[in-house]
This record gives structure tokens, sequence and C-alpha cells, in this order.
């Protein structure tokens, strides 16, 4: 049996491997644009696209940012400043895309500290 790259992974399951790699690495990485970090549209709501690690990031990067580059965020920070402005703020996360723009799993910042918190 091969193992699947994790960008080919179903949105779930890219979406636990991305849990599960932040709490190895203790790193959340996005995608820093020359006017800050890149989000998405989800309809009615912006979200922030987050990724386990840099080559994942680089494999989304889109032509329309070509000067955005991949960023870590510690986890540590993540949790104690991030999660906070972005619940205050109604962003949502959205977990590995892979692909198509809304080609990941589209979760709060409570329900995402939850899943961090869990291990």
């Amino acid at each position: 049996m091969t193992e699947q790259i994790p960008s080919e992974l179903p949105a779930r399951e890219r979406a636990e491997y991305l849990v599960d790699t932040i709490q190895e690495t203790g790193l959340v990485w996005g995608l820093m644009g020359n006017e800050g970090w890149v989000m998405v549209e989800l309809g009615t709501q912006t979200g922030l696209p987050l990724w386990p690690d840099e080559a994942s990031v680089s494999s989304w990067q889109r032509k329309d940012l070509p000067e955005s580059k991949p960023q870590s965020i510690a986890l540590a920070d993540f949790k104690e400043l991030w999660l906070p402005g972005l619940k205050k703020n109604n962003v949502a996360l959205v977990l590995f895309p892979s692909g198509t723009l809304r080609e990941g799993i589209v979760t709060g910042p409570d329900e995402l500290r939850e899943q961090l918190d869990d291990e």
C-alpha cells in the first residue's frame, strides 16, 4: 500500500492531518501577501486558510498572488492571540485547502482550539 500525499487526501482527512501536524511541530502555516495574510471569501464570511507545512502552502499558492509567501505562526501565539482575534472578527478557518479555493473543511476558531487542545 502506497502512502497518499497529504494534499491528495480527502478534505476531512487533510483537516485531521493538519491538526496532528500542528500539534507535533508547534507551527501553523498561512500565506502572507503584500497586504497581509491571504484570506478567502466563503459566501458571506471570510476565511483564513491554514496548512500543516510550507510545502503544502506552496502547492496551493495561486497565480493571482505571485508575491505571496508561506509564513509560519507559533502554535502558542496562534492559540493565545490569533484564535480570539479571529473569533472577534468573525473569521472562519479553512483547514488545509488543496486544489480549488473552497476545497477544505471550514471551522470556527473555538472548534479548532478544542481540536488542538484535545491531545
